[in-house]
């Protein structure tokens, strides 16, 4: 996850460290966490919006 991507997502202050805290305790709660799990990010982008 970068400071960028981060931003995007738009929770809490949008700070890297923010998400980084809050998606380790969503992750321990559910008792799947691991410090070098990797984490899929997918990005969308509308390129053309149909209603109008």
């Amino acid at each position: 996850m970068t400071e960028e991507l981060a931003w995007k997502e738009g929770e809490g202050d949008k700070s890297l460290l923010h998400w980084q805290s809050e998606h380790q305790r969503f992750f321990e709660k559910v008792g799947d966490f691991s410090p070098d799990m990797e984490i899929v990010v997918i990005e969308f982008k509308v390129i053309e919006n149909f209603s109008s």
